[in-house]
């Protein structure tokens, strides 16, 4: 008999007088995701006073990766350059109320819309004084982004900031005459603004809901974003996380 013949054979009978040896099998370690969110537009996601992440769309993508054993690290990323770093393979998921649009979709695939969209995206004029017209005014909009394309196809006059918080600092800092962008971020702040701020009006933006982005040839990722995300609106958990994080009562 072989040297490595015996030692076979020495390995089988220590396998089986150890059966427990013989079955203990490690669980294989969760695939780990990256989520990049912008971290600067609540409700959907922001920081709170501990640095921390927080809002709707974190709590729904934890919830996701939970539903379909996954693992997730949320990458804090700036808002311009969200589709490129995608794309360059820095993350793999984007979650930053991101709406559905032709120019996007020829980038990036999109999962299934977390905020359905039937007659288009809405935009918010938010200004000083309630005599104030967007017709003349400077507009503080933030750069890349829906309001921004509205705007510009108006023709009317544009100063971009890079996030929502500063286009709505430059109204109050009087830089800009009137800032334009999502109810669900403008309008709790003006009610919190003690009447230093006065919604002018909304307007229709051609645009689709909100979801989640992925390279187009991650279609396994988005299949089970997809699935995860029909779970959670079938057992209400989608429903309960727009009630937590939203005023109004969203058709999801």
């Amino acid at each position: 008999m072989s040297l490595t013949r015996r030692h076979a054979l020495t390995l089988l009978g220590a396998s089986l007088a150890s059966p427990s040896l013989a079955t203990t099998v490690e669980e294989p370690p969760m695939p780990t995701i990256r989520i990049a969110t912008e971290g600067a537009f609540p409700p959907y996601n922001s920081l709170d006073k501990n640095g921390n992440l927080q809002g709707f769309e974190v709590d729904l993508g934890k919830a996701i990766c939970a539903a379909r054993g996954l693992s997730v690290i949320w990458v804090i990323t700036d808002w311009a350059t969200m589709i490129p770093d995608l794309l360059a393979g820095d993350f793999d998921v984007i979650m930053a109320g991101m709406a559905i649009t032709p120019s996007r979709a020829r980038q990036i695939a999109f999962g299934t819309e977390y905020f359905p969209s039937d007659d288009g995206a809405t935009g918010m004029y938010v200004g000083a004084h309630t005599f104030q017209s967007p017709h003349g005014s400077l507009i503080a909009v933030q750069e890349n982004t829906i309001h921004e394309d509205h705007l510009r196809t108006l023709g009317l006059r544009v100063e971009t900031y890079a996030t929502a918080r500063k286009a709505l600092d430059a109204v109050l800092d009087g830089a800009a005459d009137i800032t334009f962008g999502s109810p669900d971020y403008l309008e709790p702040l003006v009610y919190r603004t003690s009447r230093t701020l006065a919604i002018l009006g909304t307007e229709v933006i051609e645009a689709g809901g909100a979801a989640a982005g992925f390279r187009k040839q991650d279609t396994t990722l988005r299949n089970q974003f997809n699935t995860g995300l029909a779970q959670l609106r079938s057992d209400g958990t989608l429903k309960r996380l727009n009630a937590k994080w939203f005023a109004d009562n969203r058709d999801i």
